[in-house]
């Protein structure tokens, strides 16, 4: 450990982790014995805390935000949709929710069905150029699919909004290789008409139309 300033411990399967002031998170994968730094993606070296939910572990950050790791974090990804203060104090997952502590805008709670994401590997042919294809079925009652493709390894978000433009749900926040892949999205809970969804990979962004039909 080249950072001895820890602030935070976690626990993650047989993985204990250290969050450290100025050096970010290290992994000991032998009860404390030896440790690695564990930062790729990790944009800030002063971690505040930890929660796990299942295969997912959280990392708050005391100036930016929350972030995700689902490979016991080899890698970490942003998750701070909606949240309106970045210094994080704490975390804790409770039921089906994600909540962080503020500094001075309170407390953030975010479904983990936001975060945690079931996106379907299609293909690992690597498409020629993005593109976002037209739900099916559409209408639907209440569940479509939506396919889409990457040439390249991107930080994907794909969102459903309503006729106003209101963000309803996030379907998909995570770092994707290049391919083809597919999400589902159970309307059960919305009204019928006509919604977007939107799809950022990069520079790329297209949205398009569904229909509720019930």
């Amino acid at each position: 450990m080249t950072n001895t300033y820890v602030l935070t411990l976690g626990v993650s399967g047989t993985n204990l982790f250290a969050g450290t002031e100025g050096g970010g998170i290290f992994r000991s994968t032998n009860n404390g014995t030896s440790w690695t730094a564990v930062n790729e993606g990790f944009t800030y070296p002063n971690v505040s805390c930890f929660a796990v939910s299942e295969t997912n572990l959280f990392a708050g950050a005391f100036d930016r935000g929350v972030f995700r790791s689902t490979n016991d974090g080899t890698s970490w990804t942003e998750v701070n949709t909606g949240l309106m203060e970045n210094v994080v104090y704490t975390l804790v997952v409770s039921g089906t929710n994600l909540f962080a502590g503020t500094y001075a805008n309170g407390v953030w709670k975010r479904p983990l069905s936001e975060i945690i994401t079931s996106v379907e590997f299609l293909s690992a042919n690597v498409p020629a150029h993005f593109s976002l294809e037209q739900n099916f079925p559409n209408p639907f009652n209440p569940v479509t699919t939506i396919t889409f493709s990457l040439p390249s390894k991107s930080f994907v978000t794909l969102k459903i909004f309503d006729p106003l433009g209101k963000e309803v749900s996030v379907l998909l926040a995570d770092e994707l290789t290049p391919g083809t892949y597919s999400r589902q999205w159970d309307a059960g809970t919305f009204s019928s008409g006509v919604y977007f969804y939107s799809l950022r990979a990069g520079s790329f962004s297209e949205t398009r139309k569904l229909i509720l039909l019930r």
